[in-house]
């Protein structure tokens, strides 16, 4: 069971749609925001940008589906790419968001600071941890894999690793 929000937005409202999300997440089910799309305005873009952050960073929202089918006579709300398949703006915006949140996980990289201490935020999926080194340290790195899940209804953790040199 879950519940299915169909989220078709003209000029958004963060904060009455938080506090929907919010009202519905207390039943303790999965949300999913379901046919999401943009009226089209000079602005569609940036209010596709708003409205994804929004949905995305709360923690009991587990989806979402973009409604934004592309057909040879256009766009009915919102398209992501043009009828040579090239992005649209709002294809830019998704294409952006899903490389900055590393899509289902990912392979996480870095240097520790001189005191050995390396962090870095993750969201929900399967990350390998390969090659966080020490400035200092010539053999020092650590290689591991592991999955980040929403067991307590959080949907960003944060990687603690502190290698000494």
């Amino acid at each position: 069971m879950a519940i299915g929000l169909e989220g078709h937005f003209g000029t958004p409202d963060l904060a009455y749609m938080r506090a929907s999300i919010d009202t519905l997440a207390s039943t303790k089910l999965p949300i999913w925001l379901t046919e999401l799309d943009v009226q089209s305005s000079p602005n569609q873009a940036a209010y596709l940008e708003q409205i994804l952050r929004e949905a995305h960073a709360h923690p009991a929202v587990n989806g979402i589906v973009i409604w934004a089918a592309w057909r040879p006579e256009g766009c009915y709300r919102m398209c992501l790419t043009d009828n040579n398949f090239k992005n649209l703006p709002t294809g830019d915006v998704v294409d952006k968001l899903i490389q900055e949140w590393g899509g289902r996980g990912g392979l996480v990289v870095g240097t520790t600071d001189a005191d050995g201490f390396f962090e870095t935020s993750l969201f929900h999926g399967d990350y390998e941890v390969s090659s966080i080194s020490h400035p200092a340290a010539t053999n020092s790195s650590l290689s591991q894999r592991f999955k980040v899940a929403s067991t307590d209804n959080l949907q960003q953790r944060t990687l603690h690793v502190q290698i000494s040199a």
